[in-house]
Order: C-alpha cells, then structure tokens, then sequence
C-alpha cells in the first residue's frame, strides 16, 4: 500500500508539472527576401554535360517564332485585348473539332498567366508562359438557367475572357442584358461552351457545371493556340487588337 501511495503521488506530480508547461505561440512574422546569386554555387560539370544536349534542342523548340502580334495585347477586367484574342482562339480551334456549332468559349481570368502579351514575334516560349497548364478543352452542353449562374459568378469577380458572341453587363456583382449571339439567354435553351476541364469540373467554385452534359476534345489548350499561330502564320496574317467591349461594368 505504501509503495502504491508513492506512485500516485508521484503521477500526480508529473501530470501537474505537464499541465503547467509553457505553451508557445507566433506573435510576429517577418518576411525577407534572400537572393541567390548564380556564381554563388558551383556548377557540376559533369551534370552540365548531360543536360547541354536536351536545353539545346528546347531553347530551339522554344524560341521558334510562330506567330507575330501587331499590338501589346493587355490582360484586364472585365474585357480587354488579351482576353479577348485568348477566348476567340479558343472558340475558332475547338470549333475546328467538332460539327455541332459551339455557341462560346470562356477561360479562368486566372489561367492567363502573363500580364500582357508584348508586340513583335510570338514564340512558342511565349504561348507556354501564357498557358503553362496541361489543361484540356472540354465542350459542355447545359441550359441557358445555368449560363446564367455562370455568367453571375463571373461577373463577382468582375469578369472573366469570353469570346464574340457574348455580351452582358455587371450590376452589383450580378449580370443583366445578357446576350449569346445578339439573342437574348433563354433560360431553356440548351448550349454548347468551349471550356477548360479545370472549370467544367467545377474549379474555381462552379460547382453549378457538375454532372453537366461533357465531351473530352483531349485537346491541350496551350497547343490550339500554337495551332492557331501557325496556321496563321503560315497565311500571312497577324494578330490583330479587338477591343470590343464585350462584359460592361
């Protein structure tokens, strides 16, 4: 009995001193940015040597001209030259895939990862920084009740790239006077929209595109537009600025 009196003593002791143990927290961060210069490590050689060959062949992939931009095209809400040329791109491409007609084309406002696209030569470097994602272009067919959820989503966050044949404005984050091909959006109507997997699966909070209607044109978007550029290219034509104000706010 005795030694079962020390024990508990003792137990009790030790889970008094855990329950009086300091518990630290973060007060404060400070943020700093270190700079690593490259002359600051040294190169292994003999890992050089085997990489060489590969960066050789992609500087040439990359820096292959495909295209030429008679403008600096601009990224902007809630429509803007860049946006406006992406989500055309799109909807002449996908249009190429398949023979139902495709009504419009949209894109994530954060897909496009460049803030403009400057004058002069395109290369395919520059469609891979504008595009770096392995998204592909899906095709989803869904009533005009659910291009208006859509539409009212994009117009929250003050607009989205959408390709010609679409027009509304935004009034209190809200959409009103929408249009798809100069017709007013009919609630029943049933349409067909070229549109990133990564948002006919329900990214970027459309949840409303779920279950919807889909087909996998297995199409990378990066590479419609480098199909784009070329087969312009190979025509003669150039890109050109379109400004129409396609979303007003």
């Amino acid at each position: 009995m005795v030694k079962l009196k020390y024990f508990v003593i003792l137990l009790s002791f030790c889970l008094l001193a855990l329950s009086c143990t300091r518990k630290y927290y973060v007060a404060d961060i400070k943020e700093r940015t270190y700079r690593i210069e490259k002359a600051s490590y040294p190169v292994d050689v003999k890992i050089a040597a085997i990489i060489e060959p590969y960066k050789l062949q992609l500087d040439v992939t990359m820096n292959e001209i495909i295209g030429y931009n008679e403008e600096e095209l601009i990224k902007g809400k809630p429509s803007s030259t860049l946006t406006n040329w992406f989500a055309d791109v799109l909807l002449d491409e996908t249009q190429k895939l398949v023979t139902d007609k495709i009504d419009f084309a949209i894109q994530n406002y954060g897909g496009i990862r460049v803030p403009f696209l400057a004058k002069g030569n395109v290369t395919t470097g520059n469609v891979y920084e504008l595009m770096p994602f392995d998204n592909l272009m899906f095709i989803l067919e869904v009533k005009g009740e659910i291009v208006q959820q859509l539409f009212d989503k994009m117009a929250e966050s003050g607009g989205w790239p959408v390709s010609k044949g679409v027009y509304f404005e935004i009034a209190y984050g809200k959409t009103k006077n929408v249009k798809v091909n100069n017709v007013a959006l009919d609630p029943e109507k049933v349409y067909r929209i070229a549109i990133p997997d990564y948002i006919a699966n329900g990214g970027d909070n459309m949840d409303m595109l779920k279950g919807a209607k889909t087909y996998n044109t297995t199409a990378l978007i990066r590479d419609l537009i480098i199909s784009n550029l070329r087969t312009m290219k190979a025509a003669g034509n150039t890109i050109k600025p379109n400004n129409g104000k396609r979303i007003i706010e």
